[in-house]
């Protein structure tokens, strides 16, 4: 598998709940800012929010709000799944190449749809769109583009271990 594009990944009943509770603007959903995005330094800037980390074991109150991701995904083993949320940029800025972990699987769940974008090298551009997964082996670089034209891009990231 190298990369695979599903659209209308979850039925509409769970992605508006996914979306309901992430995007919501009640405060009970944590968002938490980041001073750079890939490297440190890098001039940028994000709010995230970590539902689990196998780092310290931390899991958060909203965990299971992605629970049918995982069962679809066929997740065996969760390394990390990490929300980020990118605030509208006056021109699309990239957010670096990168991977998250090495030799397991990433996939990233569009929450809203906006004209930002994941390049994942080799691969080329996924466009931002509510209720789309991409799944690509981990070790393929990928990197964000922000949107011009919504408030706010979130998606989740997933890396884990099928």
């Amino acid at each position: 598998m190298r990369v695979k594009v599903i659209d209308n990944f979850l039925s509409e009943y769970q992605w508006k709940n996914i979306k309901s509770e992430v995007m919501s603007t009640n405060p009970q959903f944590p968002w938490y800012y980041n001073d750079d995005i890939c490297y440190e330094n890098d001039g940028l800037f994000q709010f995230t929010h970590a539902f689990y980390s196998a780092h310290d074991q931390s899991k958060s109150y909203f965990y299971p709000l992605l629970d049918a991701c995982q069962e679809k995904l066929g997740v065996k083993k969760i390394i990390r799944i990490k929300a980020n949320l990118n605030t509208r940029t006056v021109f699309h800025r990239k957010t670096g190449w990168h991977i998250d972990f090495p030799n397991i699987t990433t996939s990233v769940y569009y929450i809203n749809t906006n004209n930002g974008w994941t390049d994942i090298k080799g691969y080329g551009r996924v466009k931002s769109v509510a209720n789309r997964m991409v799944i690509f082996d981990s070790n393929l670089q990928h990197c964000g583009n922000t949107c011009t034209d919504e408030k706010i891009r979130v998606m989740v990231n997933f890396n884990y271990e099928e």
